[in-house]
């Protein structure tokens, strides 16, 4: 027991001088990673949308939002640049898309109250450890009860981050815990049937857990055992869990490393098959038109019944899934994330070949993190190609370096903005300990 304690304490006590280099190093990875992925959600018109209404309810100009002339409260800030960075499926996943639900959250307290990078990367390490050990301890979550996994734990991380940027002590961050679990929320029907509500998830997350900081901080009290009570979030949320799974090693073995991000704008199980028809297209370029049979054999995980739908209505339903993935990634250059449009979806030929794709589970045994193997045969003018997929760059058997992550940055951002933003953008993610006040850095990034 105590494990809400035990999480409140963890974030009190780390300071910047106890994370690791190497940590550091990718946590400034997975910033710039999350800039790229939030400037392609403003190109989004779902996304649009839902900042156009945080926009509309107005709110004290106390922080910015990414590519946007207009300044808010800190709360709706976070919201906005969380709907932003998770807008398209192309969002870091390193501390459980902590990029979408933490991240925004530590930036907007940052820039209001003039931070340095240091408080930032500390605040983003202690935030993404507790949203990944609590995501990696709930079972069944999404595939039992339903629920979205960074909705419903993305406060908690928020929080944390939030409360550290505050110096907030033990008992001041078990409260801001105890009030970001009452917080927790989204549902998985967005896999069934479509519509933009996971698009809403992350940045809910981070507005609700900052809010939850907020509130403690003016000494609204939460409860202490909101994670592992008799009506905690565990026992609300998840099938019986190994609840010891939630603190061991805390402070010494990084939940959050190797980092987890991704080369393609689509669901992280994808990854690796789209990455293997990429390779493939390089070397011997396919008609689509020409493609007979393709059968994809491989961990029943890449293949649930969520993650197979054939006839999506949206992109958000193409990306949630395999075979209409690998339809698209047949017919496009994936490595530009606004292939996958409303033109993709609509296109016959991709329709098409969704509809014939074959899906075979088989237990492939392997204890890879992030990493499930598959088997893709194509059959095309009369030749066969037979693929097997390997950890996609981007995934813990594979992480980016800095050099290819800013490689990835420029790539997403090149149609968005010029290339000496792109460079100052780079520049100040790269010299984020270095700096004294982070508005500096949101100052370039709202410019953009």
């Amino acid at each position: 027991m105590n494990e809400t304690r035990t999480l409140a304490r963890f974030v009190a006590e780390t300071g910047f001088a106890d994370l690791p280099g190497r940590l550091v190093e990718n946590l400034k990875i997975t910033v710039l990673d999350t800039f790229g992925a939030a400037l392609v959600g403003t190109r989004q018109p779902w996304a649009q949308r839902i900042v156009a209404v945080g926009r509309a309810l107005g709110g004290a100009p106390e922080a910015s939002v990414i590519h946007q002339g207009w300044r808010t409260d800190v709360a709706r800030a976070a919201f906005a640049n969380g709907v932003l960075i998770g807008a398209f499926e192309c969002e870091a996943l390193t501390g459980s898309h902590a990029s979408g639900t933490v991240l925004p959250a530590a930036l907007a307290v940052c820039e209001h109250e003039r931070l340095s990078g240091v408080a930032f990367l500390t605040a983003l390490a202690v935030g993404f450890e507790v949203s990944a050990r609590i995501a990696r301890t709930a079972v069944g979550l999404e595939t039992v009860r339903g629920f979205h996994n960074p909705g419903t734990q993305g406060p908690f991380g928020a929080a944390a981050a939030a409360g550290k940027l505050y110096r907030f002590d033990a008992e001041r961050l078990t409260d801001a815990l105890g009030i970001a679990g009452s917080s927790s929320a989204g549902l998985l029907e967005f896999a069934w049937s479509g519509g933009d509500t996971k698009r809403l998830h992350l940045g809910r997350a981070a507005q609700l857990g900052l809010e939850s900081a907020l509130l403690a901080r003016q000494g609204v009290r939460g409860p202490a055992t909101v994670l592992e009570g008799r009506s905690g979030y565990f026992n609300a949320f998840s099938t019986p869990p190994r609840l010891e799974a939630l603190v061991d090693g805390l402070g010494t073995a990084w939940a959050i490393e190797p980092p987890s991000l991704k080369s393609y704008a689509t669901h992280v199980t994808q990854q690796a098959v789209v990455q293997a028809i990429q390779d493939l297209k390089r070397e011997r370029p396919l008609d689509p038109r020409a493609i007979t049979r393709v059968v994809i054999t491989g961990a029943p995980r890449i293949m649930e019944e969520r993650h197979a739908g054939r006839e999506p209505e949206d992109v958000l339903g193409g990306q949630y899934s395999l075979p209409f993935t690998t339809a698209v990634a047949l017919t496009r250059d994936m490595s530009n994330p606004l292939v996958y449009d409303f033109e993709a979806v609509a296109d016959p030929i991709v329709r098409g070949l969704a509809r014939r794709i074959e899906l075979v589970a088989e237990e492939t045994g392997h204890d890879t993190p992030g990493f499930w193997p598959a088997e893709v045969v194509i059959e095309c003018a009369g030749r066969r190609h037979t693929v097997r997929t390997r950890p996609h760059k981007g995934s813990p058997a594979d992480p980016f370096t800095w050099q290819e992550a800013g490689e990835k940055f420029r790539r997403y951002a090149a149609s968005i903005l010029d290339a000496r933003q792109i460079e100052k953008i780079v520049e100040a993610v790269d010299g984020l300990e270095r700096t004294s006040d982070l508005s500096g850095l949101v100052r370039i990034l709202v410019r953009a």
